[in-house]
């Protein structure tokens, strides 16, 4: 493979990074069965991370032996490799490309929760809007933790909604605090700065 098409899968590697970022965003907010929609982004991101690494990597170091994910993943191809460029070269693939996908990875995730906490307390701060509610029902969500089920009205359309239920209990008066540009951002109001 030629750096020129290394460069091209590169683009396609960074865009399936984009997209998988992108699914988690739209998704990160929901509270139904959307939310499994992100595990599946953040996957993508992963997946996208590592091959982009091993794009990177190609461009890095040149070898006369094409190199890709499955050879990297299939140990009678590894092997091949290995004895065709040696195992040096070898060990200096592993490093790089291991290391970028960390570093990709990471730095992907990290930037997204950065931006995502950074969206939600702008959306909060600007268009936060308190209302008082009443929880009408505490319950499991599956196999994870209690939730607090309440309803609130904006522009009298009803949303139904569900936070950790701290100390309240079933019919508790309690106040939230909720972006009217996005009603699926909701906190208790006493969480917000």
């Amino acid at each position: 493979m030629t750096k020129r098409q290394a460069i091209k899968y590169s683009f396609l590697n960074s865009l399936l990074i984009i997209i998988g970022t992108f699914i988690v965003y739209k998704v990160w907010w929901t509270h139904d069965g959307a939310k499994y929609l992100g595990l599946i982004g953040y996957f993508i991101v992963g997946f996208g991370s590592i091959l982009l690494s091993i794009s990177l990597t190609r461009i890095i170091v040149s070898t006369k032996t094409d190199f890709d994910f499955t050879t990297l993943s299939n140990p009678k191809k590894y092997q091949i490799l290995k004895e065709t460029i040696g195992f040096s070269k070898v060990k200096i693939i592993n490093t790089i490309y291991c290391s970028l996908s960390l570093i990709i990875f990471g730095s992907t995730a990290y930037g997204l929760f950065t931006f995502l906490n950074k969206y939600e307390k702008e959306q909060l701060k600007n268009f936060g809007r308190l209302q008082k509610v009443r929880i009408y029902d505490i319950h499991y969500k599956g196999k994870g933790a209690k939730f607090a089920f309440f309803e609130f009205y904006l522009n009298g359309k009803k949303y139904t909604n569900d936070l950790d239920p701290k100390n309240y209990k079933v019919g508790d008066s309690a106040t939230i605090i909720f972006s009217t540009h996005n009603t699926d951002i909701v906190k208790w109001a006493d969480d917000v700065e």
